[in-house]
């Protein structure tokens, strides 16, 4: 249902509308000539200035007109914004690349790749694996007389398998002492507790079968810390943009990327419920994020996930909305159909 807006609000939201189009300042004459108004110049200018006192406008010193402010783009947002329906290529690719037979890191990976393709914003997407990750299936298998194939399989399905190369050929009663010893310390228990267990087991060993279970051990912990930290794609399309060139405050946007705990703490707190948030800019608490909005939305309660798009303040809000539901919903969807209530 169409809300009513005062004159004042049509001007706002014609200045937004075009700011997001090309990031310009607007000129109250290019406002005056919307067939959507019916008034002077004079009058335009006159409500501009008012915009500008109630802090929804500003005017950058480099130009006569005007560019919105966040309180002026959230309010445009709140009131004003009509959401796009999804395009009939953008469902065709969720439903192409986001499949519910894929494991739980590949799908999140998937949904990232897709969201920055599509965008070209940065797409983030919470640590694949919760705590209490648990092993279903170890294996190692001969390649070579000093080469081993490492395959770890979890409960979502995800497969872990790493070549392992031996300082010196392993024979078949160390590795079937060795791979017992694995299966003993990891076979369907939790990863970490696992790791934990393996590592005692390896100091009470020693030649052959302690190194390589210390070089077991090396792979499985640097998997858990990885499968345990946030996915980000697209950081290159921040040194890619426009904006970027001329905005240094940008380039501590991409710092923050590289050190993300601020920022995924954030997220984590705001994606509450199966509903996009919006943060714009300076909502975040963040200095570092002011130049930048960001959309996200939980896509899973338990364990929590969540996935979100950072890009411009000036980004196509009316359509990248629907786009981060239809990728929640999807991950979402597919997840239940992996892991069905009981």
């Amino acid at each position: 249902m169409a809300v009513a807006l005062s004159r004042a609000e049509l001007i706002l939201k014609l200045i937004v509308e075009q700011y997001l189009v090309d990031g310009m300042p607007v000129s109250s004459k290019l406002i005056a000539e919307n067939q959507a108004l019916d008034v002077s110049s004079a009058t335009v200018r006159n409500t501009m200035v008012q915009l500008e006192q109630q802090g929804l406008i500003r005017s950058p010193h480099t130009s006569a007109g005007r560019v919105p402010t966040t309180s002026g783009i959230r309010l445009f947002i709140d009131k004003m914004l009509t959401m796009q329906p999804l395009s009939g290529r953008w469902q065709a690719e969720i439903q192409r690349r986001l499949v519910p037979t894929l494991p739980v890191s590949l799908l999140c990976q998937q949904a990232g790749q897709l969201l920055t393709n599509l965008t070209g914003c940065v797409a983030i997407i919470s640590a694949p694996k919760a705590s209490g990750r648990e092993v279903r299936q170890i294996d190692l298998v001969r390649l070579t007389s000093d080469r081993l194939l490492l395959v770890v399989i979890d409960e979502d399905g995800d497969i872990l398998h790493r070549v392992l190369d031996c300082a010196q050929s392993i024979d078949s009663s160390t590795l079937g002492k060795v791979l017992c010893l694995l299966n003993a310390a990891l076979a369907n228990g939790q990863w970490q507790d696992g790791i934990a267990r393996l590592a005692s087991i390896a100091r009470n060993e020693t030649g052959c079968s302690q190194l390589l279970i210390n070089n077991v051990l090396g792979q499985l912990s640097l998997d858990e810390f990885l499968q345990h930290q946030p996915l980000i794609f697209g950081q290159h399309q921040l040194l890619l943009s426009p904006e970027y060139q001329h905005n240094q405050a940008l380039q501590q946007v991409f710092q923050m990327l590289e050190q993300p705990t601020g920022l995924i703490n954030l997220l984590q707190k705001v994606t509450t419920d199966e509903h996009p948030k919006l943060i714009l800019g300076k909502e975040s608490g963040f200095v570092e994020l002011a130049p930048v909005s960001v959309i996200s939305q939980r896509y899973q309660a338990h364990p929590h996930r969540f996935i979100a798009l950072l890009g411009p303040r000036r980004m196509n809000y009316a359509s990248l909305v629907p786009l981060v539901e239809a990728c929640a919903h999807r991950l979402n969807l597919n997840l239940n159909r992996q892991n069905p209530s009981p």
